[in-house]
């Protein structure tokens, strides 16, 4: 199979290689559609070492191929449309028996520090892999991973019914963040944007711009940006006395942040990272397969370019440069 791998010069190479077999409780899938993270460009701007020979790709929509021996029981059919769950814990530790695999110390995370999507083939854990809706195109399984995290991002920063919240930074995890606020109930939802189109794709989504001056404001404060931007203080200013700042973005090193008015104003500050299974309840990937019925079409939208495999240098170069209006970009295997 073809397959594309990072070099040590922070680009991407295709590669040819053997078509992975599912090991026991494993599944191979058909990858359809892989998006562009934010996190995959921190590889390409040297803010995360180059994992030389690492296939990239998280953002997974696919379709059942092959399921290892000894699958067990009530299994998707061969051909079934799905969206793909990129993480794994060591399932032995307390935090993985509770659901929270995301914290566990040996969890890996395809396409970032295990092998991903971005090949025609790739093999995962039965049970990450969700049946997408009926009619849902297995490329659309994609656009469900973004939706995860700021489905978790919304959760702990307890936004609910009448909540105000600003969001900080409209690339994709933003966009989606704001649909995940309006879905859990928030009033109002102010954002940041840097370029047109994601300021005009915020707008359509139900915000509004951050009005210049706003200090004390928000109940929730969603940080997207992450790098090595200073929006940690901005958020502080932003937010209400007890309010709280759900941390999204990956930053790539030590930040600043005023100390004496997160104190003053007792301020909490949550950093969700990727997803898990709430205590007693569903994934967050279930809350965002529900979200994905209801505002598909509104997720397609983010959609911007698309490119083929041997196009991947294109596609990362495309993403990180937002001037071409990229906001989500797409390769095909």
């Amino acid at each position: 199979m073809r397959a594309v791998v990072w070099t040590g010069k922070g680009t991407l190479e295709i590669v040819d290689r053997p078509i992975p077999e599912p090991r026991p409780g494993w599944v191979r899938v058909k990858i359809s559609q892989v998006g562009i993270c934010g996190s995959d460009l921190h590889f390409l701007d040297g803010g995360f070492p180059s994992p030389v020979g690492l296939v990239p790709g998280h953002e997974l929509g696919a379709t059942i191929d092959a399921y290892g021996d000894s699958a067990g029981d009530d299994l998707l059919p061969v051909g079934t449309p799905v969206a793909v769950e990129p993480i794994v814990g060591c399932g032995r530790c307390g935090l993985c028996l509770v659901g929270e695999y995301n914290r566990c110390l040996e969890r890996k995370i395809f396409g970032m520090n295990t092998r991903g999507g971005m090949a025609e083939f790739m093999t995962i854990p039965n049970d990450r892999v969700y049946a997408l809706p009926a009619g849902v195109s297995a490329g659309d399984g994609a656009l469900v991973e973004p939706m995860a995290v700021c489905v978790r991002g919304v959760r702990f920063g307890g936004i609910g019914l009448g909540s105000r919240v600003a969001v900080l930074g409209t690339g994709s995890i933003g966009l989606v963040s704001i649909l995940a606020a309006r879905a859990a109930g928030a009033s109002e939802v102010a954002f940041t944007a840097r370029h047109p189109a994601q300021r005009d794709l915020a707008v359509a989504f139900g915000a509004t711009a951050l009005p210049d001056g706003a200090t004390n404001d928000y109940d929730v404060v969603i940080e997207t940006v992450g790098g090595r931007a200073d929006t940690l203080n901005q958020a502080v200013g932003l937010a209400r006395p007890g309010a709280t700042i759900s941390v999204l973005g990956v930053f790539s090193g030590s930040v600043a942040i005023d100390g004496f008015a997160m104190g003053t104003k007792e301020l909490r500050i949550v950093n969700a990272n990727c997803y898990g299974r709430a205590h007693g309840g569903g994934s967050d990937f279930d809350v965002a397969m529900s979200l994905f019925r209801a505002h598909g079409d509104a997720l397609r939208s983010l959609v911007t370019h698309r490119f083929s495999l041997d196009r991947a240098n294109e596609a990362l170069a495309t993403a990180a440069d937002k001037a071409t209006g990229s906001i989500k970009v797409i390769v095909e295997p």
